[in-house]
């Protein structure tokens, strides 16, 4: 099954958790709790995060983590590429190492074309849509079903 790994979870929890526009900066232990990330592992992916420029982060007094720019100019594949590097999906959907443009495997053709839509879908999709969508979801569970007649 094709999906994100778990530390491209976390990292899209957490900027999710960074949204808050009554807050500067927020404190790493704060967005462990939102996200519900272990602190060590938030602390790597935080890192991973500012080396790429998503997040600023301070340390001391008056420090925090903030989102580097809006939500809505964060896309899903910027931040998948933060923590898992450029090539975070496989050349080779059965994993041949001898699969390329020039000997190519039985699903190769198959394969560049679903990356490419992939890559294209998460550089469309930005963290204010995830964002949203929780939001939503949120609601949608504090309101309960819907009542029969």
């Amino acid at each position: 099954m094709l999906g994100f790994s778990q530390t491209v979870g976390y990292a899209i929890q957490a900027l999710g958790c960074l949204n808050d526009p009554t807050c500067a900066r927020h404190q790493t232990a704060d967005i462990a709790r939102c996200a519900k990330v272990p602190k060590p592992y938030l602390y790597k992916i935080i890192q991973a995060l500012a080396r790429k420029r998503l997040v600023v982060a301070k340390r001391g007094i008056g420090g925090g983590v903030a989102l580097a720019r809006p939500p809505a100019q964060i896309s899903l594949l910027r931040i998948v590429e933060a923590v898992e590097g450029k090539n975070w999906l496989s050349d080779c959907l059965l994993g041949l190492n001898e699969c390329s443009n020039q000997k190519t495997c039985p699903t190769h053709d198959f394969w560049q074309r679903i990356r490419r839509e992939i890559t294209e879908e998460l550089d469309r999709t930005t963290l204010a849509t995830v964002i949203a969508f929780r939001t939503q979801s949120r609601a949608q569970r504090r309101q309960g079903p819907p009542r029969r007649r």
